[in-house]
C-alpha cells in the first residue's frame, strides 16, 4: 500500500512537471509569436528591433534591454532602449562583440569578466547579459538584454534565441526589402515630379521668350504717318537691347518705304540707360547713313540729360511735340 502511494506521488509529480513544463512551452510559443507578429507588422526596420526588444523581453527574461548599432567609431551604441540607463551604453567591437555580430548568441555569467562589456559595469543594476545578432543585408545590430542577477540566462534561454532568430532573419530582411522598395518608389516619384517640374519650366521659359519676342515686336512700332515719313514711338525705359530691335525695324521700314524723314517721338520715353543712349546715337547716325533726315521730338528732361552724358547732343534735329516734327517732316518732303 505505501509502495502504491509512494508511485502514485511520483506520477502525480512527473504529471505536475510535465504540465509546468507546457504551460512554459506554451508561454513560450506565443511569446515568440507575438514577437514574430510585432516585427512582422512594423513600418520600419527600427521599428522592428525596437518591437523585438519589447516583446522579446518576458520570454528570455531579462529585466531591461537595448538595441545597438555600430558607428563610425568601431563602437556599438543604443538606438533604443527599455530604460535609461541604457541609452548611453558604447561597447567596442572586440573579439566578444564580433562574435556575436558574426551571428553567436551569447549568455554572459558576469559582465565584469568580459573585457567588451565593461562599460555595462557602470550601468545599475548589470550583472548578467544576453546578447543575439540582428543581422540584415544593411548592416548588423545587437539585441542587448541584462539582468541584476549573475548567471540569469540558462542555456534553454540561449537555445531559444538560436531557433528564433532563425525565424526573425528573414522578417527582418523583408522589413529591409519594403524600405528599398519604399525608398524606390520615393525616388521614383521625386525624379517623376523633377521631370515634369523641369517640363514645366522649359515651358514657363519658352511662353516668358515668346512672350518677350512679341513685347519687342509690339514695343516702339514704325508707322507710315505721311507718304515719305515715318515715326517711331519710344515709351516708358528702354533698354539697350530694345533699341537694337527698334534700330533694326526702323532700317528695314525706310528701305522698304523709300522715307525720306524718321520722326523718333520720345515724349512717353520716361527714361534711358547710358548703353541705351549709345545705342539711340547710333540710331541717329544710321539713319541719315541711309540719306534720311532724322527728327527727334518730346524729349523729357531726364532723357536729354542721358543723352548728352556724353558730351555731345543728339545729331538730328529736335522739336517740342510730334506734330511740330510733322510738320517740318512734310514741309521737307515737299521741297
Amino acid at each position: 500500500m505505501a509502495r502504491d502511494e509512494e508511485m502514485l506521488r511520483e506520477t502525480v509529480a512527473h504529471l505536475e512537471q510535465a504540465l509546468h513544463r507546457e504551460r512554459e512551452l506554451r508561454r513560450e510559443s506565443e511569446g515568440l509569436l507575438t514577437a514574430v507578429g510585432a516585427a512582422a507588422t512594423a513600418r520600419s526596420l527600427p521599428d522592428a528591433e525596437a518591437a523585438l526588444l519589447a516583446v522579446l523581453a518576458p520570454v528570455f527574461g531579462y529585466e531591461a534591454g537595448a538595441v545597438l548599432v555600430p558607428d563610425a567609431g568601431a563602437t556599438y551604441r543604443a538606438v533604443t532602449a527599455t530604460e535609461t540607463r541604457l541609452s548611453a551604453v558604447r561597447l567596442a567591437a572586440g573579439k566578444f562583440v564580433q562574435r556575436v555580430e558574426g551571428g553567436e548568441v551569447v549568455a554572459v555569467f558576469d559582465v565584469a569578466r568580459v573585457p567588451d562589456l565593461q562599460p555595462l559595469t557602470a550601468v545599475p543594476g548589470v550583472r548578467a547579459a544576453l546578447m543575439m545578432p540582428l543581422r540584415t543585408s544593411r548592416g548588423a545590430a545587437l539585441l542587448l538584454g541584462v539582468h541584476s542577477r549573475a548567471a540569469a540566462f540558462s542555456p534553454r534561454q540561449v537555445t531559444l534565441a538560436r531557433s528564433f532568430l532563425r525565424t526573425a532573419g528573414p522578417l527582418l530582411e523583408s522589413q529591409v526589402a519594403r524600405e528599398r522598395e519604399h525608398l524606390g518608389s520615393v525616388a521614383a516619384a521625386r525624379a517623376a515630379a523633377l521631370e515634369q517640374s523641369n517640363a514645366e519650366l522649359e515651358r514657363r521659359v519658352a511662353e516668358i521668350e515668346a512672350q518677350r519676342s512679341q513685347i519687342l515686336r509690339l514695343s516702339a512700332p514704325v508707322l507710315r504717318i505721311w507718304q515719305e515719313v515715318l515715326a517711331v514711338p519710344l515709351a516708358g525705359t528702354l533698354a539697350e537691347e530694345q533699341l537694337a530691335h527698334v534700330s533694326e525695324k526702323l532700317l528695314a521700314a525706310i528701305c522698304d518705304t523709300r522715307a525720306k524723314v524718321a520722326i523718333l517721338d520720345m515724349t512717353g520715353l520716361e527714361s534711358i540707360e547710358v548703353n541705351g543712349a549709345e545705342r539711340l546715337h547710333g540710331i541717329f547716325a544710321a539713319v541719315r547713313l541711309l540719306g534720311v533726315h532724322c527728327f527727334v521730338s518730346g524729349v523729357r528732361p531726364a532723357v536729354a540729360n542721358a543723352l548728352t552724358a556724353e558730351g555731345a547732343a543728339p545729331r538730328a534735329e529736335t522739336f517740342a511735340t510730334v506734330a511740330d516734327a510733322l510738320v517740318a517732316a512734310i514741309r521737307r518732303c515737299k521741297r
